[in-house]
């Protein structure tokens, strides 16, 4: 219960902090419109300089280049102008990261795409790293037609993009663009790109501020000798070490399902797990209720179970309430990027009706879900009737206040 008291307070804190800023305007400029101080460039040889209160940033030789931001920022709300003086691919880096690589360095992490030619202008891209669209206009409920049609080509164009604990939102011109959840990156500095290109190239940006929102972090579930906050069922082995690895077995004699699961519940969160599948099935619950059956909770279960593995199951949770089984399945993905015999990471993102899995920095289901139960307890289970061994390590919860849960769905 200790683990708890902190949990809870820290939560508060979070929220407290988001109500604060809520309260107030909160923006401040990043570009002072006269020179480039708190600026750094990286990667190629592109030019950036100020002109007519805008950053203008155009073509050079080499790779990407970037404009950054010398801050880093984690949750927060970034507003700027861009338009085209000559036409060449350009983004905004957001929570990224720079590597060293020669005498250069490489930008990687989520970048906001302006690429009006393609039409992918506000979607997601994983630059220098995962080299590939995160959110390609692809969320649930999205006008796909006015996202693309968002961008105006030979005018001034308005960006809003917005990061909250696992989500991250872009709008241009008051258009929804993308809505993508992960959680690779929680904090970062911004840049300004100019993409490589054989061709000249021209983009200008202006009204560029920002508002910091309170920061985001997990939260251990298991502790580092013990499971002394969980609850762990009679049926099944649970086997902790001081490095916090957990070995966990059952045999198929076995009639009930063992399991870990926490005392207290959840509404809206993101939650993570790494694990290593020896035999057998497993999960990770979110929104779980108790049930006297021979699994202890219904509710979701995000699978763990080889080509399975981030499909989503439903249990049923009370007597006139059947699960539905699979709710959503995706066995073609999760065969391709699962690692036998080695460490995964799974992760459940759910927001109100939205759930979102990814396994391995890979999206496995994206649904909008009203059934759902909305809150509820985690757990991690070892299926009754066969041979069952995992290893388990940093399971994890990042939870998202109500405040904070009203600017992601607004």
């Amino acid at each position: 219960m200790k683990r708890f008291l902190t949990v809870s307070l820290f939560f508060l804190a979070i929220c407290s902090l988001t109500s604060l800023a809520l309260a107030e305007d909160g923006f401040f400029p990043l570009f002072n419109g006269k020179n480039l101080d708190g600026w750094i460039k990286r990667g190629g040889d592109a030019t950036y300089v100020v002109e007519d209160d805008c950053i203008v940033g155009k073509r050079g030789d080499g790779p990407n280049t970037f404009l950054c931001t010398e801050k880093v920022f984690g949750n927060f709300i970034l507003k700027f102008d861009v338009k085209y003086d000559i036409l060449i691919n350009s983004g905004v880096q957001i929570r990224s990261q720079a590597r060293p690589n020669g005498d250069r360095e490489v930008v990687y992490g989520y970048q906001c795409e302006i690429a009006d030619i393609e039409k992918t202008s506000g979607a997601i891209y994983g630059e220098s790293e995962r080299n590939r669209w995160l959110d390609n206009f692809e969320s649930p409920g999205l006008d796909v037609e006015a996202a693309r049609n968002a961008f105006k080509l030979d005018d001034w164009n308005n960006f809003e993009i917005q990061c909250i604990g696992p989500t991250v939102r872009t709008w241009i011109n008051g258009v929804p663009c993308a809505n993508y959840f992960d959680t690779a990156y929680l904090s970062g500095f911004i840049g300004l790109q100019i993409h490589s290109s054989p061709n000249d190239g021209q983009v200008r940006w202006k009204n560029i501020e920002i508002k910091p929102l309170a920061a985001s972090g997990w939260i251990p579930l298991f502790g580092k000798k013990d499971f002394s906050d969980l609850w762990v069922s009679p049926a099944g082995v649970w086997k902790m070490d001081d490095e916090g690895i957990v070995h966990a077995y059952s045999t198929k004699d076995q009639t009930q399902d063992g399991m870990v699961k926490t005392m207290e519940p959840y509404k809206d969160f993101a939650a993570r797990v790494t694990f290593k599948q020896i035999v057998g099935n497993s999960g990770l619950y979110f929104r779980a209720v108790e049930v006297d059956k021979p699994h202890w909770l219904g509710g979701f279960q995000d699978e763990i179970d080889d080509k399975a593995t981030g499909s989503l199951w439903e249990v049923g949770y009370r007597d006139d309430k059947r699960g539905r089984g699979w709710v959503k399945q995706n066995f073609e993905t999760a065969d391709k990027v699962f690692k036998r015999g080695d460490w995964n990471e799974i992760c459940i993102v759910a927001i109100g009706d939205r759930l979102v899995t990814i396994l391995n920095g890979q999206e496995i289901v994206n649904i909008i879900d009203p059934e759902c139960l909305k809150e509820g307890k985690f757990a991690l289970q070892l299926h009754s009737g066969e041979n069952t061994e995992y290893y388990f390590k940093d399971f994890e919860v990042l939870p998202v206040c109500a405040e904070q849960r009203a600017l992601i769905e607004r």
